[in-house]
């Protein structure tokens, strides 16, 4: 940028020995009055003439360099002017990437939250409004700097500088690609819960990835350059300006500059100096994480590309590493975000613990980590340092005063042995962070198998779509016996899958694919449906089947979903309420909804319905819990009764929980009973009822109908021996 030029022509002539010198001329004497003046007189005339020409010239010389400290002052107070105004452009460009960019994030959040079917509208809600919130900011700012850029167009420096077209026409088209996109993000949080659901569950991430990661991300940076650019330069032009003028005055301006001008010469340096502070700081915002302090997904993706830059001219590898955490939904929806900003923070001091000072951790967003390991090359190696981590993030964390369970997934892969592009290698690492999370806590590094299972996982959830519509999933049946006499007492009905091509599927295979998402409602109804027909079937028959236990996950509790399923299905196959029982989890205590449940699990028992506690010792339950939650049975997880007679502390544990439910009133079921001892142990415990491949397996509704017949008969022979013993 070419300075102006200014030239001036100043009566103080030439400088002597670093000091200017004034000259002066006095005005000759009219020789006539000298002739008729006396000596004295004329000394006096003269001094007096000399003392007026020197007066004038004073005064002259004070005129100008008045006038001379006046220009240089409103010169720079013009040239401070300007620079502030750059400063502010500079300064809100730098708030509106800011913003812009945790727009594009809170975008991406209410689509993928309308995209899950589990989520309710009350989360989504606050999301969008966030979003709007931040449109409106964002349109503010664009206002803000467009009064910025006129105030700036009227500055008496700007006008004598070439403008810079090219930098007008980038901030212009900035605007109109700034707007486009609000107006993009605006008609996203405008449409209906169920038209984002539909139009936005694919292709919205990745029309927003498109258009606010590419060309408005670029040109946000250029105009941030430019503006910083121009700022430079504005005190450039401020030290160039005051130094021509300041020299004109020299030795005579120096107590005026002194006081005039230093205190504004400090405020330069001190703006110059906060400048780049400010730079610095929006250089180190944009590429860390605010929560963590840890690099961010830019940041990461820039080393990453880095590291390939520098394989192909060095040839040495590095490994990536990707990290996920388990259930931390649960944790937020559970304890709120205060607990899971906690947990993201411990689990970033974790990891930069655990890695070398020369390896990059970032976090890519939400409960996502990434990790760099330069120069790390081998398999072996890196699955340890993987496992490492998994352990210490799995080691325990107290927040406020309470334990919290975390625990991770790694997926790792090696460049240049598994991948040779950054997108490949992400892809080929999240593979393997897929095949992780199928474990739980658990580290993988890339492989062909990690390949094949994930393809076969793909698959398994394309199909599984359309299971429900296919009359796909069956319902296996599993006994619950009276431990005492072997007395049938009821069923729990167990979800199958009746694969077309792999057969009868175990729960196993298939249900964290369903977990998550809309397919838990229609499975959900799949089973109470058969199980209502198969009741329906076996009553007619004249048979007594007892009550049939289903469970029904936490999204089905949380409004009428759940109630409505087994209303319609009693109403259609003219049943009774307590022909059915409903099982729930523990986890139900921690969800934000638990009135909500809470209101839903009553409506069951009004009717009827017996409601037991599945999987009890596995969850959050407390006493307050088990005090104030209306159940009627308690199970005591398989995990604990298969310990029986072998680990004296499971005894201990099973003996206080059925102690536990005796004292409350009610019923003691144990699941997974396998061997004889255990059903010892149990009855002498006070233990009644149980279920288990010691009395029956989970089995389809024709084996079930078989034991229902002998069960009955047994029934109907013991009946009449007692009616002849009585007679």
């Amino acid at each position: 940028m070419k300075l102006p030029s200014f030239s001036r022509k100043v009566s103080y002539g030439a400088f002597t020995a670093g000091k200017p010198t004034v000259r002066t001329s006095v005005l000759p004497i009219d020789a006539v009055t000298i002739e008729h003046m006396a000596p004295s007189d004329q000394r006096h005339s003269s001094l007096d003439g000399y003392i007026r020409s020197i007066g004038r010239h004073y005064v002259a010389a004070v005129v100008v360099m008045t006038m001379l400290i006046g220009a240089t002052y409103q010169t720079v107070e013009i040239a401070l002017d300007r620079h502030s105004l750059q400063q502010d452009i500079s300064y809100l460009t730098g708030r509106q990437f800011i913003r812009f960019q945790q727009l594009t994030n809170q975008t991406r959040a209410v689509m993928s939250a309308s995209a899950n079917a589990e989520m309710p509208e009350y989360i989504i809600k606050p999301m969008v409004d966030d979003v709007r919130k931040a449109i409106g900011d964002i349109r503010a700012m664009s206002t803000q700097l467009n009064e910025l850029h006129g105030k700036l167009e009227r500055n008496l420096l700007e006008k004598l500088n070439t403008r810079d077209a090219a930098s007008e026409e980038m901030r212009l088209e900035l605007a109109g690609r700034l707007e486009d996109f609000l107006k993009r993000a605006d008609r996203v949080v405008s449409a209906k819960l169920e038209d984002r659901r539909q139009r936005y569950s694919f292709w919205g991430p990745i029309d927003f990835a498109a258009s606010s990661d590419s060309m408005l991300m670029r040109q946000f940076s250029a105009l941030i350059d430019s503006a910083h650019d121009s700022s430079d330069g504005s005190i450039d032009h401020a030290r160039l300006i005051s130094a021509v003028l300041l020299s004109l005055t020299a030795t005579a301006l120096i107590l005026a500059t002194s006081i005039l001008f230093m205190p504004l010469l400090r405020r330069l340096r001190n703006e110059h100096r906060r400048t780049i502070d400010f730079e610095s700081k929006l250089t180190h915002q944009a590429h860390t994480d605010a929560l963590t302090s840890l690099s961010n997904r830019s940041s990461f993706n820039d080393a990453l590309i880095a590291f390939f830059v520098s394989l192909e001219r060095s040839g040495t590898g590095f490994s990536m590493l990707l990290v996920d955490l388990d259930h931390f939904k649960g944790i937020n929806d559970s304890l709120g975000h205060p607990a899971g900003d906690a947990v993201l923070r411990h689990v970033a001091r974790i990891l930069q613990g655990t890695f070398r000072s020369t390896d990059i951790v970032a976090r890519l967003g939400g409960d996502e980590f990434a990790v760099l390991l330069p120069g790390l090359a081998d398999i072996a190696a890196l699955e340890a340092l993987a496992e490492r981590a998994v352990a210490a993030i799995g080691a325990e964390f107290s927040f406020d005063g309470r334990g919290l369970p975390i625990s991770a997934s790694i997926g790792g892969a090696i460049a240049p042995q598994h991948a040779a592009d950054e997108t490949s290698l992400t892809r080929v690492a999240d593979l393997a962070l897929y095949a992780a999370k199928a474990k739980r806590n658990t580290a993988v590094i890339f492989d062909e198998a990690s390949l094949a299972r994930r393809l076969e996982e793909n698959q398994l959830a394309a199909a599984l779509a359309f299971a429900a519509d296919r009359d796909e999933f069956v319902v296996y049946y599993q006994q619950k016996v009276n431990l005492q006499t072997g007395e049938h007492l009821g069923f729990e009905a167990l979800v199958r899958w009746n694969h077309p091509r792999l057969g009868i599927l175990p729960p196993g295979r298939f249900l964290p694919l369903v977990e998550g998402s809309h397919l838990i409602s229609s499975m959900t109804r799949c089973v109470v449906n058969i199980a209502a027909r198969d009741l329906k079937a076996w009553k007619a028959a004249g048979l007594r089947p007892g009550s049939v236990a289903v469970n029904l996950p936490e999204v089905l509790l949380l409004g009428r979903d759940g109630y409505d399923i087994i209303a319609a299905a009693i109403r259609a196959n003219d049943l009774e309420w307590r022909d059915f029982a409903v099982e729930v989890t523990e986890d139900v205590f921690l969800n934000r909804g638990a009135s909500q449940i809470l209101e839903t699990i009553t409506r069951f028992r009004e009717r009827g319905m017996s409601v037991s506690l599945d999987d009890f010792g596995t969850g959050f339950a407390s006493l307050v819990h088990l005090r104030d939650f209306p159940f009627d049975e308690l199970k005591i997880d398989r995990s604990f009764v298969a310990d029986l007679g072998s680990d004296i502390r499971s005894e201990q544990i099973v003996g206080a929980m059925i102690n536990l439910a005796r004292n409350l009133g009610k019923r003691c079921v144990a699941e997974g009973i396998e061997t004889k001892t255990q059903q010892d142990f149990l009855l002498q415990a006070g233990c009644e009822i149980g279920q288990g491949y010691l009395f029956a397996k989970p089995e389809p509704a024709s084996a079930a109908v078989e034991r229902l017949t002998v069960s009955n008969r047994g029934t109907r022979i013991a009946s009449r021996r007692t009616m002849r013993i009585a007679g």
